[in-house]
């Protein structure tokens, strides 16, 4: 059956709103945090050893602050399969933002539920903006963190991927494993707690250490081809894009790129590095300005900046801005964090 540009637009906008979540839990395992953490050159021993992350306030080997691709990305990618008419993953979106807000730091042994529903959408200019939330729940804990995803597409009226391009994309994703998934169930949306209500510091350093304008040590990253597909493995990301020549050139790709939540998860790392204790994070947001290029035989070089923006005493908080270049390009804009201090 044909469906209308305007019953699409119904069909989406019904959606808004609706909650499902995933039917089975996703437990956290202490080694697949160290995969993580690993795939994100992140070297905080809280990630790594359980007696550093015992010192910083945690009962277990507490995971990166963007674990929750491992298994509410996917959750999103569902949701989006079940609610936009057409294959939308597959119609030429990309990811255009990514904005968390973390109200429990997530340790090994979690067991963790990813509710998903669409938050937003519009269309500009025949080009199309979906925001995804994703609300992750541990079964005993209750909510841990907020995501949302924004991805931008063509539209139904706008130059999609052909047919030929989306055959070459099946023959080199992963090999399907639909019968092992588990639909999405409908779900109410979770009590949320207001943001920061935890305020605890753990193990990030004094408040009174910091200033205002003051830079935070750059840090420069390559990331090579390997890089890119051990994420593609660790996380589960299944766009070729990410590591077929032949796909990215046809997406008009100059080469193959780095997948936006590997940039983003390693400016996190490099942020918590400096305060100490990635549960001291209260808030995370970035817009993805250009693509990080990975040629084949050498690396591509990100430096990552940052410095404090705001310093709030009441509560002993700060407004961190960052960024990442690459030859002086930007990759993110518009970004921020805002962290607890002790």
């Amino acid at each position: 059956m044909t469906i209308t540009g305007s019953e699409r637009v119904q069909a989406i906008e019904a959606a808004i709103g609706q909650t499902y979540t995933t039917q089975d839990y996703y437990e956290v395992g202490r080694e697949k945090i160290r995969e993580f953490a690993r795939a994100l050159h992140d070297d905080n021993p809280v990630h790594w050893d359980e007696a550093k992350s015992a010192d910083a306030g945690h009962d277990k080997l507490l995971a990166p602050l963007t674990i929750v691709v491992l298994d509410g990305t996917k959750a999103q990618a569902q949701l989006f399969d079940t609610v936009v008419p057409g294959d939308l993953l597959k119609s030429g979106v990309l990811q255009v933002e990514q904005r968390f807000i973390f109200h429990k730091p997530i340790t090994a042994g979690d067991r963790l539920k990813s509710d998903v529903s669409m938050d937003s959408y519009k269309s500009v200019a025949g080009a199309e903006l979906f925001t995804g939330k994703t609300v992750i729940r541990d079964l005993d804990k209750g909510v841990m963190q907020e995501s949302w995803t924004t991805l931008a597409g063509p539209g139904e009226t706008g130059d999609g991927l052909t047919a030929e391009f989306i055959s070459m994309v099946d023959d080199v994703m992963f090999s399907p494993t639909a019968s092992h998934e588990l639909p999405l169930v409908p779900a109410e949306a979770a009590e949320i707690p207001e943001p920061g209500s935890h305020a605890f510091a753990y193990g990030a350093i004094p408040f009174d250490s910091v200033s205002e304008g003051q830079e935070i040590p750059p840090r420069t990253q390559r990331f090579t081809r390997g890089d890119l597909v051990n994420y593609v493995g660790v996380a589960g990301d299944p766009n070729p894009i990410h590591h077929s020549d032949e796909l990215a050139a046809a997406a008009k790709l100059d080469s193959v790129v780095a997948q936006g939540m590997l940039t983003l998860g390693t400016a996190a790392g490099y942020l918590s590095a400096f305060v100490g204790d990635p549960a001291a994070f209260i808030e995370l947001s970035a817009r993805f300005s250009s693509a990080v290029y990975v040629p084949p035989t050498e690396a591509a070089v990100v430096e990552y900046t940052a410095k404090i923006k705001t310093l709030y005493p009441e509560t002993k908080r700060g407004l961190i801005t960052f960024g990442a270049s690459v030859n002086g390009k930007r990759v993110f804009g518009k970004c921020t964090a805002l962290v607890q201090f002790s």
